[in-house]
């Protein structure tokens, strides 16, 4: 950064107020609310909505979108990763319910169909889906000149997955003495970026790293769906927010985290300009993209699952009752962390 630009140290000053887009959720819930809501699977996490199909099973439906890693992208005119990521960011949050994802739809809209551009978007998305079981079953191409100027695009997803009772993760077991997996992350995965891509500029080597495709754990988890039902107490897709996200899975005990996965290079690098290390788990990752809480009895079969198939699982702390929020001990000091206010 240069000239008289002040360089951004934490994601407010970035120009994303976490908290803001919160507390607007919450109002939009409040208008949309009907009666037929009742009918609704009930989960705390608010990573997907269930609507009952029968007494015992149900469909889940997600959307989600790439956010500002769009705009790296752009920068090196490099498109085939970012569909990768829009399928991962969705897929991720179905299995969070204990949902095994099914059927996949995009958003493509842009200012021209520019053929390369949006063949390799199209190549990305299909990969999504192949890694996570799912199949393209439609979506929607919208050109608007007036909008979207010069190679400028957005992109949405939107995923439906199928879910069983025996297999829903609605966080209500979770209890002290419980075991908390975490399950590594490629990267910075597709948050955070409008911070990151302000402090790690176009001309620094780690740039191109920002466009490292988010991991897809779906198979993995489908696996535990369906051979070990229930197993799972609880899940965190780590996402916008970083680690308060762990606070969806019950806000009512303490997450005491005291064998944190390696913290990835890209995070170093992003720790040099960032305000504090608490600063960098409200808004990272950090290297764990997804968080699983079980019976310490079930832990070995969850790792097992997730270790051969190509997932890095590593049991990371556990459950307590004794607080409220998330302890993590790093090797430089131990933080307190918040829960999140998404629901």
């Amino acid at each position: 950064m240069s000239g008289n630009i002040k360089q951004p140290k934490t994601y407010a000053q970035a120009g994303v107020d976490v908290e803001k887009a919160d507390r607007f959720v919450h109002r939009l819930k409040a208008l949309a609310a009907r009666p037929e809501h009742a009918k609704l699977w009930k989960v705390a996490s608010g990573y997907a909505a269930l609507y009952p199909t029968g007494a015992d099973s149900a469909v889940a439906c997600t959307t989600d979108g790439v956010g500002t890693k769009l705009l790296v992208a752009m920068a090196l005119k490099k498109f085939d990763t970012v569909g990768i990521d829009l399928v991962a960011m969705c897929a991720n949050d179905l299995i969070c319910v204990g949902a095994t994802p099914g059927c996949f739809l995009d958003y493509f809209a842009t200012g021209k169909v520019e053929d390369m551009q949006a063949d390799q978007i199209m190549k990305g998305i299909v990969e999504g889906c192949d890694q996570a079981g799912m199949i393209l079953a439609g979506g929607e191409t919208a050109e608007m000149p007036d909008l979207y100027q010069g190679d400028h695009f957005d992109l949405a997803g939107f995923a439906v997955g199928t879910v069983n009772r025996a297999a829903l993760i609605d966080g209500e077991k979770v209890s002290a003495g419980d075991a908390i997996i975490g399950v590594a992350s490629s990267g910075i995965h597709s948050n955070g970026l409008s911070l990151a891509r302000k402090v790690i500029g176009e001309g620094h080597p780690a740039y191109v790293e920002l466009l490292t495709p988010t991991r897809i754990y779906c198979r993995p988890a489908a696996a535990l769906f369906a051979q070990h039902p229930g197993v799972i107490k609880g899940m965190a897709h780590i996402t916008g927010g970083g680690w308060t996200n762990i606070g969806r899975i019950n806000k009512t005990v303490g997450y005491e985290i005291d064998r944190p996965l390696p913290v990835l290079p890209i995070f170093d690098q992003l720790l040099k300009h960032v305000e504090s290390r608490t600063e960098m788990y409200h808004t990272f990752n950090m290297g764990m993209g997804l968080a699983v809480v079980c019976d310490k009895s079930d832990a070995d079969t969850i790792l097992k699952t997730f270790n051969e198939g190509g997932f890095a699982a590593a049991q990371i702390g556990q459950v307590k009752d004794s607080y409220k929020g998330i302890r993590v001990s790093t090797e430089e000091e131990m933080l307190e962390i918040a829960f999140s206010n998404k629901t």
